[in-house]
């Protein structure tokens, strides 16, 4: 067994800063945008690790890790003329922001095509594994495929989108997924992740039916639910996995001084971030994101791998913890986060105030090794994202916060199976570009957890009626948002983004 770890400059790691008398403004992201902030003396601010330049050994190490798996046998072994092929591969999650150059997906697949020209076989399918995601769009598919095999299969009608509502699907060990990956003779999952819950037999999942998602995504479910449905795909199917460990690159280059200390901000890079903030002040919410959203990022691969999904996602989510793993030293009483300018659930698509709480319910405030940052009955702020604009990507997240959460008494489980059954939010998601109706239930239900253990959220700059009808509360500033707790003293402040794991120190 190889794992080809790709030679890259050393990055320096995240680290653990408090607050003194010198320490200078600090960047928050607003979900939008960012503004400088002053942060209350002592305050304990944890810093990602800062993101490795982009290395240009991806193709190599991709031919390395096919020829050398993790476990089984190599790729070529397993490939024989007149077999079925199924190239399965991540939608927009797997990659965020937006990847300039050709998407490691892409040149993951060509690799994959490569070995299977050599070996005559002619029958190969492409399927995006999309779960409750929207459909992607025709610029979307050529930016993760590249050009070649776009125009190679498209045309032919060998790309596909797995529909979770298709009348068609095929049981697997007791689970609906998608008709041509069920009946291939191999199936190889191609994925590129900076996240350690997005990894292996994770994009499995993303092939199986509305029923089954449901089933596992509810409310009340536990992560391991999920994960057993994967495992289950796992052993059931003939597949082998192909997975990009990528390195955080939230930025475009020109604003990659955003993941340094900001003590170290040069010149150019204060009137840059004074830019972003009059800019945060003066453009709408649709140029923000645009703004934000359309520069390109330069990924950096931390280590390819392939195999069994289970080892490889293991193999992935082990190396992304090592990268971004920072231990801090206590826990806080009263917790500062600011938001990134896209959410998983919504690519192409400004946040929302279901996609901010997501973000900081869900994604930041899970993100550690099981203890998280912020005290049991603690308070959260958080800057940005509360605005109520919806994307018509989010129709049924519009709905289900003005409707569901705003309503009185509110029935969430006799909703969810309303907007399930609508003709109209299944026409948007099997035909148009909407995400399915239920994945706005579904992303309330995984920040749960953290509404049920924190006494206080607070949104700094959120819309006050929208805020109510989630159960948080609205502060027009961070001094406002801290005369609302009830511990001041206890204060810290997650850099994000990045995102860092947090591993606290004597909690292990």
């Amino acid at each position: 067994m190889n794992d080809l770890t790709i030679q890259r400059p050393v990055a320096r790691p995240g680290f653990v800063h408090e607050t003194n008398e010198r320490t200078p403004d600090l960047a928050v992201h607003t979900g939008s945008g960012v503004l400088t902030q002053r942060f209350p003396v002592g305050t304990t601010v944890v810093y990602a690790a800062e993101p490795t330049v982009p290395s240009l050994a991806v193709r190599p190490a991709l031919r390395e890790a096919l020829a050398q798996p993790l476990d089984g046998a190599p790729l070529a072994e397993r490939l024989q003329a007149g077999m079925s092929l199924t190239i399965v591969f991540g939608d927009t999650t797997a990659a965020v922001p937006t990847v300039s150059g050709t998407d490691p997906r892409g040149q993951a697949v060509e690799e994959v095509l490569t070995l299977a020209a050599a070996a005559g076989v002619d029958d190969v399918a492409l399927v995006c594994a999309r779960g409750l995601q929207r459909r992607l769009s025709d610029d979307e598919l050529l930016a993760a495929l590249g050009r070649r095999v776009h125009e190679s299969f498209a045309p032919l009608g060998q790309i596909s989108q797995h529909d979770a509502e298709a009348e068609d699907l095929v049981t697997v060990d007791g689970i609906a997924v998608n008709r041509r990956v069920a009946e291939s003779d191999l199936v190889v999952t191609v994925q590129a992740t900076d996240a350690r819950n997005r990894t292996g037999a994770h994009l499995l999942v993303e092939l199986a039916s509305v029923a089954d998602l449901a089933a596992v995504r509810g409310a009340g479910r536990a992560d391991t639910a999920e994960a057993e449905l994967g495992e289950r795909l796992a052993a059931a199917l003939p597949v082998f996995a192909v997975e990009v460990a990528l390195d955080t690159h939230p930025f475009a280059p020109q604003l990659g001084f955003l993941s340094r200390r900001e003590w170290e901000w040069g010149p150019k890079e204060k009137l840059t971030a004074r830019g972003l903030r009059q800019a945060d002040r003066v453009l709408p919410v649709r140029a923000r994101a645009r703004l934000m959203q359309q520069a390109e990022t330069e990924a950096a691969a931390l280590t390819v791998s392939a195999g069994s999904p289970l080892e490889v996602g293991r193999h992935t989510a082990d190396t992304l913890l090592a990268r971004q793993r920072v231990i801090v030293g206590h826990r806080v009483n009263t917790l500062v986060t600011g938001l990134p300018h896209v959410s998983p659930y919504g690519v192409g698509a400004w946040l929302n105030p279901l996609l901010a709480a997501h973000l900081a319910l869900a994604e930041a405030d899970r993100s550690h090794t099981g203890t998280p940052l912020l005290n049991d009955g603690g308070s959260l702020i958080v800057f940005g994202g509360a605005e109520p604009r919806y994307h018509h990507h989010h129709s049924a997240t519009a709905d289900f916060v003005t409707e569901v959460l705003s309503g009185e008494g509110s029935d969430l489980a006799t909703a969810e199976q309303r907007f399930a059954s609508d003709d109209w939010y299944r026409h948007l998601y099997r035909h148009g570009q909407a995400h399915h109706a239920l994945q706005p239930f579904h992303l309330w239900y995984e920040t749960a957890p953290a509404r049920e253990r924190l006494s206080s959220i607070i949104w700094v700059g959120g819309d006050r009626a929208t805020c109510a009808a989630m159960g948080f509360r609205a502060a027009t500033t961070l001094a406002d948002a801290l005369e609302m707790v009830d511990d001041r003293d206890s204060l810290g402040y997650l850099h994000n983004p990045p995102l860092p794991i947090v591993d606290l120190a004597g909690e292990r």
